[in-house]
């Protein structure tokens, strides 16, 4: 019962993560027919911005850093990430799109997902990096983590919990009750009666991409404590939550967080559970979940395949 326990906490706290990047990709998806292939990279562009202004590039401990320097690197990192996303769509992503080559922004958002990546490995040469806490949760229990029916479980992911699902509803009341989230449901419904409508599409589409990146950085940025952070953390996560998008069929933001969650259950439970004597073990934690994800897919789309036929 205690390893179950443990096993869902830890799940809900990653998968948590996925589902907030699934959100992100979701919208982005349905604004433009657009699969962001670098937002793994911008979220980690935004954690290692962060870390960079909190406390350098060397070697750092979970109380290195002051509240209000680590406020001010938290939002360097964050409008970094934005900007980044907002300029890639104007300058990258749009004039592929407006000429309707799909190939175009295929190959723009991977290549600057390389060109990031290759930029923070070339900045940030440690293997990996301890990121700085200003919360004071390695005061509580011992070092951090409390029993909890027998369990041992972080206290740091009751909080990546708590504000996954805060942003999860933040960015589901915002689409569906003000006024700039009904435009976006209006663009991603019908993008000529926008245009006909003078809705600002490519303003708001723009500001989209950028503010999609930065929440999904937001949580990766609360639990990148949790065990060290490497350049090709934000990569995992990036797929992560395409993964769980792609299951949901880029369907509606809530879907696309509970495929999430379901996501870092399945991973927590392969990783730590033994069922009937047999155990899969951490190495197989990343494979499963992805190869599953794709049987899904597969077998969606021959239903839909059989269905169009009848």
């Amino acid at each position: 019962m205690s390893l179950a326990l443990q096993i869902a906490i830890t799940g809900l706290a990653a998968g948590g993560v996925y589902g907030v990047v699934a959100i992100a990709y979701t919208l982005i998806y349905r604004l433009t027919g657009v699969v962001q292939f670098a937002l793994g990279e911008f979220i980690a562009l935004a954690v290692f911005g962060t870390l960079l202004v909190a406390a350098g590039t060397g070697p750092v401990t979970q109380t290195s850093v002051g509240g209000a320097r680590f406020a001010l690197a938290l939002v360097v990192g964050l409008t970094v990430c934005v900007a980044a996303g907002t300029l890639t769509y104007l300058l990258a992503i749009k004039p592929y799109l407006d000429r309707g080559s799909t190939i175009g922004w295929v190959a723009v958002t991977v290549a600057l997902a390389f060109a990031i990546r290759a930029l923070v490995a070339a900045v940030f040469e440690r293997p990996s990096y301890v990121f700085p806490d200003p919360l004071p949760f390695r005061d509580i229990g011992k070092s951090g983590v409390v029993s909890i029916g027998g369990a041992s479980v972080q206290v740091r992911s009751f909080f990546v919990i708590a504000l996954a699902f805060a942003l999860a509803a933040a960015a589901t009341w915002t689409l569906e009750r003000t006024r700039p989230g009904r435009a976006l449901q209006a663009i991603a419904s019908d993008l000529e009666g926008a245009l006909v409508v003078g809705i600002p599409v490519n303003k708001l589409v723009a500001i989209a991409f950028g503010v999609s990146g930065g929440v999904a950085a937001i949580i990766a940025i609360a639990a990148a404590p949790s065990a060290p952070f490497d350049v090709d953390t934000g990569t995992l996560l990036g797929v992560k939550g395409l993964v769980a998008a792609v299951i949901v069929g880029f369907g509606s933001p809530w879907r696309a967080f509970a495929a999430g969650l379901v996501l870092g259950v399945v991973e927590s439970t392969i990783a730590s559970a033994n069922i009937s004597g047999a155990e899969l073990g951490p190495s197989y934690r990343e494979v499963l979940p992805i190869a599953l994800a794709l049987l899904v897919v597969a077998l969606r789309q021959r239903r839909d395949e059989r269905l169009e036929y009848e």
